[in-house]
């Protein structure tokens, strides 16, 4: 007789990252023995502070609970947190859970989790162009609803065209080897382009070998479960990126302006 397979949980997440981060369906094990494992969400009095479509901005938010049960044992129970936020009490985030059998799971949000971060990921566009961009927020959008493999392939697209970029770049140095760097793996590509390519990207250049793990390899669970890493591994590489970007535009700019400054010092000491 085959033995029954067993599910993994995670464990309980933050009522902050439950809300706010935790993709639709992921199931998380409490205490059924307990009268209320999940005690310090359904009951959390307290505030958040994210991102408000409305108002365009980030916004502390007031929670105000929706609960109601089909079950009095708590063996079949869902209930809502609503937000209020604190500049316009007629915007507002809900944010709904279902208990059932010791595991809880977030089954329904209001704005999305890929609207919640858009706004924070919108400092990345100008590094990465419309079109990449575009697939940052696609991978975080389709995480969001349950699609790891897929969120990964557009995370593994983004850190290709970064190698690509850096080697058009490399192309203009005199002792470059493009039929080299063409014939290498990803690890020897980004060797190669150390000196174009960001700090924590060639510190970190195995995270390639896990994105292309999760595209051929891990199940939509594993890719979920990996998505927060791997997606924060890109952004402090993007972070790396828009360092220099704002440097190369205060260098440009300051250049610019001492330029103007010299040029009417000439013209008052005519």
């Amino acid at each position: 007789m085959q033995a029954e397979k067993t599910i993994e949980f995670s464990a309980l997440p933050s009522v902050k990252d439950f809300c706010l981060t935790v993709p639709l369906y992921d199931r998380f094990e409490y205490d059924d023995d307990k009268a209320n494992g999940f005690f310090e969400l359904e009951q959390f009095e307290g505030t958040l502070d994210f991102h408000c479509p409305e108002c365009a901005g980030h916004s502390v938010f007031s929670v105000r609970k929706n609960n109601y049960t089909s079950n009095s044992h708590y063996k079949n129970y869902v209930f809502s947190l609503l937000f209020y936020c604190s500049r316009n009490n007629s915007h507002r985030a809900l944010f709904v859970f279902r208990a059932h059998m010791g595991v809880i799971e977030k089954i329904g949000q209001s704005p999305s989790v890929a609207e919640l971060a858009l706004p924070d990921l919108g400092k990345y566009r100008p590094v990465l162009g419309a079109e990449r961009f575009k697939e940052l927020t696609r991978a975080i959008g389709l995480a969001t609803h349950g699609v790891g493999v897929g969120a990964f392939v557009y995370l593994r697209r983004i850190f290709e065209s970064l190698i690509e970029e850096a080697h058009r770049l490399a192309l203009s140095d005199a002792e470059w080897n493009d039929d080299e760097f063409c014939q290498g793996r990803m690890v020897e590509k980004i060797g190669m382009l150390e000196k174009h390519l960001p700090k924590f990207l060639v510190q970190n250049r195995g995270l390639y070998g896990i994105l292309s793990v999760g595209v051929h390899t891990l199940s939509e669970k594993e890719c979920l479960a990996a998505f927060p890493a791997v997606r924060l591994a890109i952004e402090l590489i993007l972070d790396d990126l828009l360092e220099e970007h704002e440097r190369k535009a205060k260098l440009k700019s300051a250049a610019q302006s001492l330029a103007s400054l010299k040029a009417s010092g000439g013209r008052a000491e005519a």
